[in-house]
């Protein structure tokens, strides 16, 4: 009787695919496709930084790993040259408040955070998982006690496409704490961020965008899509980027590290910045919304597959 209930338990599983592949440890939700996957990571407790290094860089509230189906790990957090870096994040850079300005960011300079406040459900359906989690932002006034000033829902999502690649939606809405108006001030960069791995150099990756923009070009420049991609252990892997039209200042402007950053490395940095050429004014008592869909793959990904990407997603 027992082995028959096992059986029937097991068989449920595998019928609702990524049924019970959603896994707390170490302070990280892991999400697993129906065969054992790992494909992303989202870390709900605090993450100190590295030994010797300043605790204001600890944080939690970010996605990393973020995996392909092949086990190659796209991401990368609290590198030596940005310890503010944490794989997939979305912080914001200049934020006006009470006349104020503070960055929460650059955390080192001590202007700010941003909290998790724990993963508020788990979703499960067909083969899609994912969860929502919530985030305070949070500024430190040097003349009073800490400050919430925003509150953040993340939602993400992951759904299978073929044996090469997932699809994984993210959704961020952010709504104003208390009754003063909060100012997202234009900076180059500031909302999703994506530090890749640090096998990516100038050499061995690439950035092309929907404009047609490469990493010499696309700096500045407004996307409705990007991928990035490169050599990950010896062969190819990327994410494709896309940004709801439904975003503010959309399409959005971009950031995309030189190709000389970090001592001519040519380490890749890139971030849809939707506040990089003018400011987000956010009122108490509205909902502000940032969806994007980022299609992870092994191998390489042409720019007119990307377009039809971008056309599922929209629905054109």
């Amino acid at each position: 009787m027992k082995n028959y209930l096992l059986l029937t338990y097991l068989l449920c599983c595998f019928t609702y695919g990524f049924a019970q592949q959603a896994v707390r440890k170490d302070g990280v939700l892991k999400l697993m496709d129906a065969k054992g996957h790992y494909l992303l990571g989202y870390q709900y407790e605090i993450l100190s930084p590295p030994p010797g290094v300043d605790a204001a860089f600890k944080r939690a509230g970010f996605i990393h790993p973020l995996n392909t189906l092949s086990g190659k790990t796209l991401t990368r957090i609290q590198p030596s040259d940005h310890y503010h870096h944490f794989g997939l994040w979305n912080p914001w850079t200049r934020i006006a408040y009470k006349g104020k300005v503070y960055d929460l960011w650059n955390i080192g300079d001590k202007q700010g955070t941003i909290r998790s406040q724990g993963v508020e459900e788990i979703k499960s359906k067909g083969k899609t998982i994912g969860f929502k989690a919530k985030h305070a932002h949070i500024i430190f006034p040097q003349s009073e006690k800490e400050v919430q000033i925003l509150d953040e829902s993340w939602e993400a999502h992951i759904s299978p496409i073929d044996d090469k690649r997932y699809s994984c939606d993210l959704t961020s809405t952010l709504q104003v704490v208390g009754q003063d108006t909060v100012v997202l001030k234009a900076y180059r960069y500031a909302g999703l961020g994506f530090r890749a791995s640090e096998q990516w150099t100038n050499k061995n990756s690439k950035i092309i965008t929907s404009e047609g923009n490469d990493r010499k070009t696309a700096d500045g420049s407004l996307a409705r899509w990007v991928i990035a991609e490169g050599d990950l252990d010896g062969s190819s892997a990327g994410l494709l980027f896309l940004s709801s039209p439904e975003n503010y200042n959309h399409p959005e402007p971009i950031r995309v590290w030189p190709e000389q950053e970090n001592k001519g490395r040519g380490d890749v940095f890139v971030n849809f910045s939707p506040t990089k050429n003018k400011d987000w004014v956010l009122v108490p008592g509205k909902k502000y919304i940032l969806r994007y869909r980022m299609i992870v793959f092994d191998g390489e990904m042409e720019p007119t597959e990307a377009e039809k990407f971008w056309k599922k997603f929209t629905g054109q």
